[in-house]
């Protein structure tokens, strides 16, 4: 056993110091091994595999301390356990095969750690709260596995950026024209000692800088390094890594000091002490050197994409830094990941979702919620410290309602329902009940009956019920006789909608067959066993309530109605009853109810007037409709429809009420109620100065159900009006009207008057998006014409065009230069004269915008003059289509003409001679 104990040490130093994250400690015992092993959280087994990886027979001494010599194991230590094997084989005492591993090593000597006390959670089992239904703090169980899963390989190429430093192995080939190779190690002062070469400073220096000084080193003794073409080649590489000393703190399992080689990187470190807690953040892990944040890494880069952007190399006393959680947000649901999320500042509900790789197929879109513990600085109560909130998923995810999330946060995802609604069910005495798809082959009562395999042998053939869900999701009953349904008469054989339901009484049914019920306002609504001679008193003395004469108070006594159904058993006959005399065992409630009677219970509000209003219109802020309550004044009215409009007219208010009429043809009664007596004042404007005096005035007048309130607009008030002037004006811009008899001329020299680049004659008032046709010289400068403006009204003044624009239908289109005075003949002529089939006609649209019929030939032709800026256009008119020609039909017309004019001359020969 001894020697079993031997060969386990041995393997466990190998392989611990393999993964490269630990520092060889001299004399360790297998007591020590034990306990390094159990803070590590490693087994002999994982160790035993690690061993096997490497290709290491964990059986053969001879190749454990050859692979433990190769992983830094001292020396002095293989020695101690090789001799204490060889005893103990001697001895005979225990075999040195080692193929039965049975005994549980936990410790791991690659890290020394002096822990500091803390009472951390274990991060691979979160203390979660049991509303979250089994939600898992995210990212946390990465760091329930093995710890030698991340931990860094064994020595290999390391980046050309590594600082060498003290303790470092260093190895040195040379070959070619010579050839040799030194393992050199770096010794406390930063120096190695080459043979031939001597001692020369490496520490501090990056691999690739060490490269280069070194070869120049080296080149002053063998010069082929730095000949062209070289003759000699050098490589260095670093075999084996140096110690460094980093500490963990915050919020790990086991906040400590660590030793690690220094090619161990910030996760490898992480993944060997444990991982922070579910307290620590995985979003801010921070790396402090010389006293300030170097770096802080966000774990969820790894977690959700796989990469390790900036997986930094650790050195000596650097400190890693794990902060407590930020905010904390719950998400559980149809979601991909559902878990406990840490969400960084400025995050929002769309980065959470994200993060649970998206929704399931089955999310309900239109509704989640927010369960928030409201932020102390927010609570008005002490006592509500929590709210719930309701979302439009669609509005989140389209972005219309932006969400930002709080710590503490519970979202509750829901799923849409698995109901199939176009389906009809039938339950009872059929063999195969449940429910069955409408479908082409199932349509009626008959088909369902198919469908379910058909009627049992007790089936009641007489009489069967369905029940029908309406879109409403209010039912209806039908009555069905059985016999004539499977018969297939159409009256009974009713055709099926979805969610029908067909019940089937079995003879046993029918035996105990006939409810009684009384529903409507009453305490306990509820049906009872029809039995033989049950009156309607027994029925409503089961019920209860009735008889308390302080519940009866809110009972209407005068009626209540029992429903009867018909010998048909499809229609229902209604029976009203004095309730009142019933519940004192007289009249009706003497009458003997039969199976399936149902009565209806009435509240007496049945015979008040529920919804009173009252309405106002006008020159108020909130015109509308509103309730009406006994003793509401026109004062309460005006303050519900928060007051008048500037514009109001508050000498006085109309109401029209309606009363009883005193002939056919009156429907409603006008009342005036003067708010300002004194009727000289009562057109001044409204200001805030009046209101209480006004609503004084209005507290006097009571209103009534169905009131309507005419608030009028004062007729000498108006909001200040305006036109626009562009163009060729001093001063353009928009200008307000100062009277209802404002002139074009008054607005065009309170505009400073025309340039002397306007063209008056081309300039144009546009009203409604139309342009009105007026001689604006004449307005303006005669003042024969008075063209009042009107509010809106767009004045545009151009520029002098100088031109005429020749279009349509000449040998040239385009402007020709205005000659003033000259006609509308000049500019055709200099256009290169009309095109064929130019129509007698031309259009000459004058700079004012007003548009002639000029005709070019023939009697009365015009050649009016051309204004500046006028449009000529040619219109193109094409020739009408001739008809073929029929000498035939000519003919024929001819003879018929000229009969008709030989008989006419014939009858009036005949009677002159007469």
């Amino acid at each position: 056993m001894k020697a079993f104990q031997m060969s386990r040490n041995l393997l466990v130093l190998a392989c611990l110091l393999s993964v490269g994250l630990f520092h060889p400690v001299q004399n360790l015992q297998a007591q020590s091994i034990d306990e390094l092993l159990q803070s590590r959280g490693l087994s002999f087994e994982q160790v035993q595999r690690m061993a096997q990886n490497a290709g290491i027979d964990p059986n053969n001494p001879d190749e454990l301390a050859t692979f433990a010599r190769q992983n830094g194991v001292p020396e002095n230590q293989i020695q101690l356990y090789l001799v204490q094997l060889r005893q103990l084989e001697n001895e005979g005492l225990e075999s040195t095969s080692v193929t039965d591993f049975t005994e549980t090593v936990v410790a791991s000597e690659d890290i020394q750690e002096q822990p500091i006390p803390t009472q951390a959670s274990n991060p691979t089992s979160p203390t979660t709260n049991p509303q979250d239904q089994g939600l898992t703090y995210f990212g946390y169980n990465i760091f329930s596995g093995g710890p030698d899963s991340f931990q860094p390989s064994t020595p290999s190429p390391v980046d050309e950026g590594y600082i060498v430093g003290p303790d470092d192995e260093l190895r040195l080939t040379v070959w070619g024209a010579t050839e040799f190779q030194y393992e050199l190690r770096v010794d406390i002062e930063g120096r190695t000692n080459i043979p031939n070469i001597g001692l020369i400073t490496v520490a501090g220096k990056t691999l690739k800088e060490l490269r280069t000084s070194l070869k120049l080193r080296l080149a002053q003794s063998y010069a082929g390094l730095v000949k062209t073409p070289p003759t000699i080649f050098m490589d260095l590489t670093v075999t084996r890594y140096k110690p460094i000393e980093i500490f963990v703190l915050g919020e790990v399992s086991s906040p400590g000091a660590y030793t690690v080689t220094s090619n161990a990187t910030l996760f490898n470190v992480l993944y060997a002490v444990g991982g922070p807690t579910t307290a620590g953040s995985l979003r801010d892990i921070r790396i402090i050197r010389d006293g300030r944040v170097l770096r802080a890494l966000d774990f969820y880069d790894l977690l959700l994409d796989g990469v390790l952007t900036e997986n930094i190399p650790l050195l000596n006393n650097d400190r890693i830094f794990i902060p407590p959680r930020n905010n904390e947000i719950r998400i559980q649901g149809p979601v991909k990941r559902p878990a406990i999320y840490e969400l960084k500042d400025g995050e929002d509900f769309q980065d959470l979702l994200r993060f649970t790789a998206g929704l399931q197929p089955e999310i309900y879109t239109d509704r989640f919620q927010i369960n928030r513990i409201i932020p102390m600085a927010e609570r008005s109560d002490a006592s509500r410290a929590r709210e719930i909130l309701d979302f439009n998923l669609n509005d989140v995810l389209t972005g219309n309602i932006p969400i930002t999330l709080v710590d503490g946060d519970r979202i509750q995802l829901f799923s849409i329902t698995d109901i199939n609604d176009q389906v009809v069910e039938i339950n009872g005495a059929v063999d195969q009940p449940g429910t069955f798809e409408l479908n082409q082959e199932l349509q009626t009562i008959r088909d369902l009956i198919l469908a379910a395999d058909g009627l049992s042998e007790n089936a009641y053939l007489g009489q069967a019920e369905l029940i029908r869900t309406n879109d409403d999701l209010t039912q209806s009953y039908f009555n069905v006789n059985l016999a004539e349904a499977i018969s297939g008469n159409e009256a009974e054989n009713i055709m099926l909608q979805r969610r029908d339901l067909l019940t089937i009484y079995t003879l046993n049914d029918i035996r105990q067959i006939g409810l009684v019920s009384v529903v409507g306002y009453i305490r306990n609504p509820a049906s009872y066993p029809w039995r033989e001679n049950l009156r309607v008193y027994d029925l409503l003395f089961k019920a209860g309530g009735l008889f308390d004469a302080e519940y009866l108070e809110q009972v209407h006594l005068d009626r209540a109605d029992l429903i009867r159904r018909n010998i048909d058993g499809r229609t229902t006959e209604v029976i009203s009853f004095n309730l009142e005399e019933a519940l004192q065992e007289e009249g009706f409630g003497l009458e003997t109810l039969q199976p399936y009677d149902n009565i209806r219970i009435y509240p007496n509000t049945v015979q008040l007037i529920a919804d009173k209003f009252v309405i106002i219109e006008g020159a108020v802020k909130n015109p509308g409709r509103y309730t009406y309550d006994e003793g509401m004044s026109l004062e309460d009215l005006l303050l519900k429809a928060q007051g008048f409009n500037e514009n109001a007219f508050i000498g006085r208010v109309e109401v029209t009420r309606i009363e009883e009429p005193i002939n056919d043809q009156q429907k409603a009664k006008p009342i005036i109620h003067n708010l300002i007596n004194n009727s000289a004042e009562q057109f001044q404007f409204y200001s805030n100065d009046l209101f209480w005096s006004l609503m004084d005035k209005a507290a006097q007048f009571n209103l009534k159900h169905m009131d309507r309130v005419h608030v009028r607009i004062n007729p000498n008030f108006e909001f200040q009006q305006t036109v626009l002037v562009n163009g060729e004006v001093e001063f353009p811009g928009s200008y307000a009207i100062l009277s209802s008899n404002e002139s074009l001329r008054s607005v065009i020299e309170r505009a400073g008057g025309l340039t002397d680049e306007a063209y008056s004659k081309g300039s144009s008032v546009i009203r409604d998006s139309v342009k009105v046709i007026i001689d604006f010289e004449d307005n303006l400068m005669s003042g024969n014409n008075n063209f009042l403006i009107q509010a809106g009204d767009q004045i545009n003044i151009p520029k002098k065009p100088r031109v005429v624009l020749i279009t349509g239908n000449t040998v040239m289109n385009g402007f020709i230069e205005y000659e003033p005075g000259k006609r509308i003949k000049y500019y055709m002529d200099r256009a290169g004269g009309l095109q064929p089939n130019t129509s007698k006609y031309l259009q000459l649209t004058q700079a004012n915008g007003a548009v002639f019929r000029v005709k070019r030939k023939g009697l009365f032709k015009n050649n009016p003059v051309v204004d500046e800026g006028a449009i000529i256009r040619a219109i193109f008119e094409q020739e009408p289509e001739r008809e073929p020609f029929d000498l035939r039909e000519i003919i024929v017309e001819l003879t018929g003409i000229t009969t008709s004019a030989l008989t006419l001359y014939f009858l009036i020969d005949r009677i002159t001679t007469q």
